[in-house]
């Protein structure tokens, strides 16, 4: 709710977007200290590179919605629903393989 105060819907589309851009990431998790990180994933999102980078910034800092080792920036949340979701898939990819591969 604070980060829509402060961002307004614009700011909910923005964190949607990145939260797509993670789970689409290696690790999920996106890299942001090269060269042209920033930049590119301002125009995925739709604003300057100073904007998004006061976002992330505040995303981590004020509002907890994500974290960031300087590095990478990424949702605690969503590593946990995704290690969930990888654990179910390989699970059912074991039972599929085992059914079907009967000798």
């Amino acid at each position: 709710m604070t980060m829509r105060m402060v961002y307004g819907s614009e700011g909910y589309g923005w964190w949607w977007i990145l939260l797509e851009l993670m789970r689409e990431a290696t690790d999920y998790k996106l890299r942001i200290n090269g060269k042209y990180d920033i930049q590119s994933i301002s125009q995925e999102v739709g604003t300057t590179p100073e904007i998004l980078t006061q976002f992330f910034d505040d995303c981590v800092n004020e509002f907890g919605l994500f974290e960031s080792d300087g590095q990478y920036v990424w949702s605690e949340s969503m590593l946990r629903r995704m290690a969930t979701y990888n654990e179910v898939c390989e699970k059912r990819r074991e039972a599929i393989n085992s059914r079907w591969h009967k000798d």
